[in-house]
């Protein structure tokens, strides 16, 4: 007989940061096994504000992801899901439509009264509701007394067009085509930032300014595109479409604006959509994980960079290990570059000097990577955020709705009509987010193409985005003394430590996440 399955989260606010969440854990264990549950995955959030959003908790996606897929969700008591009433409504709505049921070990929510106790926070839910429903129908009010455009430039992709009072964005199609181009770059091609942007400057591409002075008749200024320029018209919400707003308590700027939403809090459009919602999902998420602090590691241009590694002992034996980089040299137009281990230049390094040219060993990594994969298709790993949950959570409740007002529409006239096309355009998507939410652990993607049809449309960038995709290392071994001054590929060790997503995983459970991924990849190249 199947056990029910169960999901434990906690959550660790920042104002109790020295508390420990293991106690809490095993308390919820204990519980799952005196009801007889299975425990089948335990998520944690450490410093996150229960006020904050479902959406924004690392712990808190992954127990949206794996509720299609458990028949509770546990925690020790109710706070730790949420101290806003209306994210942890959110939370119940969600449960409702991947039918889990919502409980705390310490007895208040149970499965016995657990739709009693939901229906009283509901009613609190519905009562905040109300208020801020108030407050965004006068702000919506002011938005139409404004009119749908509220001033100023257009974000980069969108002109402006429509009467004084009712304006509305346009797409601009040749800045939206070089939107889609990047973006694509970016998600697929192992773009960069900064390569786009100096490309597009070498293109003669006019910055977001120029272009909309430009198609204003007005005088150009003589600007161009930075790396930051192109992040903040991508990263954007504007690109959906969107009207956007501060966040409150941060400055106004594309990395922290927000939607405006309407009273049924849905986002707020000013136009047709530059991205779909999958792409520019995937922009911010190639954004925000390239993101570097001030004083971090910089990425250069060489393909090896962070890869290749120091091979040369020093007198105790020990390995270096350190990183090698490329210094640039051209004699007479060609290239003499060699990679470099610093430790080991000048009288006083560590060990022995450990230089070897550097298109000889690029391309001995680049054979023995296509030899390798470069038959293969290229897959995408897809890591499930819980959005697909939140949405469907979101779709269930609209169609409860529309059902609930069918019954009172004149049957065959014009507005029951329109609502019957709204039920079928629900039900299908109802059943796309369904789809979609069963994947709570991941999944490859097939990206179109091969690894080796990718790597030749890739710079160096980009390729070395494949390389460490892999986790590629590269060992190179000084010189022997005395030995004929020409490349030596014994020199060279090459071992491919696999995904990034494999390498901190369960060593057991990596292996069979490898099996899959070798069947996969298997498959796309017979």
């Amino acid at each position: 007989m199947r056990r029910p399955t169960v999901v434990i989260y906690d959550r660790l606010s920042r104002l109790f940061a020295d508390e420990a969440t293991d106690h809490r854990v095993e308390e919820c264990r204990r519980y799952a096994e005196s009801r007889g549950w299975e425990v089948v995955h335990v998520a944690t959030d450490h410093n996150v504000s229960g006020a904050s959003k479902l959406e924004d908790r690392p712990g808190m996606r992954e127990v949206l992801s794996w509720l299609p897929r458990a028949d509770y969700v546990l925690a020790a008591k109710l706070d730790r899901y949420a101290r806003s009433v209306l994210e942890f409504q959110k939370l119940l709505n969600a449960a409702k439509a991947t039918r889990a049921t919502i409980v705390t070990a310490d007895g208040l929510v149970s499965p016995e009264n657990a739709s009693l106790i939901i229906n009283v926070l509901a009613a609190f839910a519905e009562h905040e509701r109300e208020m801020i429903t108030a407050r965004i129908t006068a702000s919506k009010q002011h938005h139409r007394q404004k009119g749908n455009h509220l001033g100023g430039l257009a974000p980069y992709g969108y002109s402006v067009s429509g009467p004084v009072n009712a304006k509305r964005w346009v797409v601009d199609e040749p800045a939206a085509t070089i939107l889609r181009e990047c973006a694509d770059r970016l998600v697929n091609h192992g773009g960069s930032l900064t390569a786009l942007a100096r490309e597009l400057n070498e293109r003669g591409t006019l910055p977001p300014a120029d272009h909309a002075r430009q198609r204003d008749g007005r005088e150009l200024r003589g600007g161009t595109w930075h790396s930051t320029t192109l992040r903040d018209a991508l990263y954007t919400y504007a690109v959906r479409g969107w009207l956007v707003q501060a966040t409150p308590g941060t400055k106004r700027g594309a990395l922290t604006n927000q939607p405006v939403l309407d009273a049924e809090g849905n986002p707020l459009s000013a136009g047709p959509a530059i991205l779909d919602a999958e792409t520019h999902s995937a922009v911010r998420a190639v954004i925000d994980g390239k993101a570097k602090g001030r004083g971090s590691e910089r990425t250069g241009k060489a393909l090896l960079l962070h890869i290749a590694r120091c091979g040369a002992k020093d007198a105790k034996g020990a390995v270096c290990d350190g990183p090698l980089y490329k210094q640039r040299r051209t004699v007479d137009g060609k290239d003499y570059s060699p990679y470099v281990c610093r430790a080991g230049v000048g009288k006083h390094g560590k060990h022995a000097p450990n230089v070897v040219t550097a298109r000889y060993v690029e391309d001995l990594v680049s054979a023995e990577y296509l030899k390798r994969f470069g038959s293969f298709a290229l897959m995408r790993w897809v890591e499930p955020d819980g959005s697909a949950v939140l949405q469907l959570a979101d779709v269930t409740a609209q169609l409860d709705n529309l059902s609930a007002s069918l019954p009172h529409l004149p049957q065959g006239g014009r507005t029951w009509r329109l609502a019957m096309d709204q039920v079928a355009a629900l039900e299908t998507r109802e059943a796309q987010l369904r789809s979609e939410a069963e994947h709570a652990v991941g999944r490859w993607e097939d990206a179109g193409g091969t690894v080796g049809d990718e790597w030749e449309q890739r710079d160096d960038e980009g390729r070395r985005a494949l390389l460490a995709d892999l986790g590629a290392r590269v060992v190179v071994r000084p010189a022997t003394p005395g030995a004929p001054k020409r490349f030596d590929p014994e020199r060279v060790a090459i071992t491919f430590a696999g995904p990034a997503w494999r390498r901190d995983m369960d060593p057991a459970a990596a292996r069979l996440a490898e099996i899959e991924m070798e069947e996969a990849l298997g498959d796309a190249a017979m």
